[in-house]
């Protein structure tokens, strides 16, 4: 499911070429939004005050498996309550070698409409997070 600005964007094009782009667009408008939502505080919204991640303290960034766990439920949770367009999402951790890089992980995002998104996500050590579609 596309948002409105997208669908019409989209009425200029035609057949095949149309589904190989709305495929994309969603892509996109998924991992723009899903970032969106992993940036955003918990309290900073005033009509949802618990929508956004809370402040994770990276004082001495997170090791303990458990803890990386932790982290990436809360965002499975997050995600999928705060983003009506997800059918299904499975999250993994992954194998990170960067100092800047706190927490790495993958999502698995399966649509109302059916398309698959892929994502590899990184909490940054500035609390800051970055998805990319794979």
């Amino acid at each position: 499911m596309l948002r409105l600005s997208e669908k019409l964007n989209l009425l200029t094009v035609k057949n095949e070429s149309a589904k190989q782009l709305e495929s994309l667009n969603i892509a996109t408008s998924m991992r723009n939004y899903l970032q969106k939502i992993l940036n955003t505080r918990q309290g900073s919204v005033l009509i949802a005050p618990d929508m956004g991640m809370p402040k994770i303290d990276l004082s001495e960034g997170i090791v303990e498996q458990v803890d990386k766990q932790n982290v990436l439920n809360m965002i499975k949770i997050l995600l999928e309550k705060y983003d009506p367009r997800i059918e299904s999402l499975h999250t993994e951790l992954k194998e990170n070698h960067n100092i800047t890089v706190i927490l790495s992980f993958q999502l698995l995002v399966t649509t109302r409409s059916k398309h698959v998104v892929t994502l590899f996500g990184k909490l940054q050590s500035d609390s800051t997070f970055e998805l990319e579609l794979q």
